[in-house]
């Protein structure tokens, strides 16, 4: 059996902080703080490599897409309600899970939410429109955005590197991403736009 890696201490208290935020965001049905607190743990993940802190990024933000759909409050407003409680419990699990320093089971609940966010896509695909693909892609364009190079976004999000330069292209990120020489000044970069 795989040995799960421990999390840095400060990134576990940063991310224990922003689930709380994002448990409290998602009970309001607030998606556009949804999406702030996904960027968040977007610049937290990407100064530490953390893959988990990015699963969360992409949950959240598309938890954000799926409140945002207003056919499917209409229409299925009762499994949207169903589903997001489902959800608001998930964060509550990842919450004490993390407090305990369970890393194992952490890691669990959130291949479990992805999973649970990919069959609730599917029962209502053509209203949520594959949120889970998107958010990542979205998410990986900001990780890109920071520094990191396209092969190592690519892995760390779990997309392919076709996908992901599709994506920047349509955005022109790669116009505005200013080569960085060295590690050291990616960190410095990174640490201010942490500092923002």
């Amino acid at each position: 059996m795989e040995k799960v890696k421990p999390m840095d201490e400060e990134v576990c208290k940063d991310l224990l902080e922003t689930l709380k935020e994002i448990k409290k965001a998602l009970t309001l049905k607030d998606a556009e703080e949804l999406k702030e607190l996904s960027d968040h743990t977007i610049h937290c993940s990407t100064l530490h490599h953390e893959k988990r802190a990015i699963y969360i990024a992409m949950i959240t933000y598309s938890l954000s897409k799926i409140i945002e759909k207003g056919e499917l409050q209409r229409k299925h407003s009762e499994e949207l309600e169903d589903f997001i409680n489902g959800m608001i419990e998930n964060f509550g699990a990842l919450i004490d899970f993390l407090e305990k320093r369970d890393f194992a089971k952490f890691e669990n609940a959130i291949k479990n939410m992805l999973k649970d966010i990919s069959e609730f896509d599917a029962s209502f695909g053509k209203y949520v429109e594959d949120v889970l693909e998107f958010s990542k892609i979205q998410k990986g364009t900001k990780i890109y955005e920071h520094g990191l190079s396209l092969s190592s976004v690519a892995e760390m999000i779990g997309v392919s590197k076709w996908d992901l330069m599709k994506k920047i292209g349509e955005t022109k990120v790669h116009e505005e991403i200013k080569p960085l020489t060295n590690v050291k000044e990616r960190f410095e970069k990174l640490k201010k736009l942490l500092e923002k």
